[in-house]
């Protein structure tokens, strides 16, 4: 009897198939959807390095928009992709707390443990780092369509917004944007994406459905007790001593004025 269940290859094997599907007329829609977005989002990122894990599009620089002064991209093979640094998804070959923002487009569609994946993006991360995940979104066409596809990237799997905010709150991360865009059918014909450009216009009505996920985090590293330790400062104690001396001082000048008082 044939086996239909889908074999989902591992973050390493399905770099090089994903970098032709983005090559196709319906991943440069795709990323020309994401790369608008991230333009409006991106300005606000500052820092001296952000990576990118793994080279979906060789020919785009993703994160051009952010204020990075070093954009590193980490592939499975850097001299065959284009990317800076060959390494894997789940031992970046990064040192801890350098990077100021990480990006994960389809990462943890295609790694065998998740949340490894998220703690080594924490661990890299400096301070109060940014992390970008960007997959399809299940809830959608592209669900669908995942569905019924046996080849990358429709293999992968796929997690819900929500799955994901839980996993990223569990790590300490604040959570500043989670929303789906690319409203278009998963069409690969060049001339149904032109006809149906004008979904996107409805991104604010039915944007809860789009093909891909982007979610912006932030990581915490401010314990929340500071505000609590502020308090337990000795500051309270020199308020004490200080209305402690001004008593005393207050007693000693009411008794001399009751000691001259009884000398006349």
């Amino acid at each position: 009897m044939r086996n239909f269940r889908k074999k989902t290859p591992t973050w390493l094997e399905a770099q090089p198939a994903l970098r032709e599907w983005y090559g196709s007329s319906l991943g440069e829609a795709v990323l020309d959807t994401v790369a608008a977005k991230f333009d409006e989002t991106l300005p606000g990122i500052f820092g001296y390095q952000g990576v990118q894990v793994g080279q979906i599009a060789p020919q785009r620089e993703l994160l051009a928009s952010a204020g990075l002064h070093r954009r590193i991209v980490v592939d499975s093979a850097a001299e065959s992709s284009g990317s800076h640094i060959s390494g894997e998804l789940e031992q970046l070959p990064i040192s801890s707390n350098c990077v100021n923002l990480v990006f994960y487009p389809h990462s943890l569609e295609f790694c065998e443990s998740p949340h490894v994946a998220l703690r080594e993006a924490d661990r890299v991360l400096t301070a109060d780092g940014h992390l970008l995940l960007m997959g399809f979104n299940p809830y959608s066409q592209f669900g669908i369509r995942r569905a019924v596809g046996r080849t990358v990237p429709w293999n992968g799997n796929t997690y819900s917004r929500g799955r994901l905010v839980e996993w990223l709150s569990v790590l300490g991360f604040r959570v500043l944007s989670a929303e789906t865009v690319f409203l278009r059918p998963p069409v690969n014909r060049q001339r149904m994406l032109g006809a149906t450009r004008h979904l996107e216009k409805t991104q604010r009505l039915f944007g809860f459905v789009g093909g891909v996920y982007l979610i912006h985090a932030r990581k915490q590293s401010v314990p929340m007790t500071l505000a609590r330790q502020q308090w337990l400062r000795p500051r309270g104690r020199l308020v004490t001593g200080a209305f402690a001396q001004t008593a005393s001082r207050t007693a000693r000048d009411v008794a001399r004025t009751n000691i001259n008082s009884d000398d006349d």
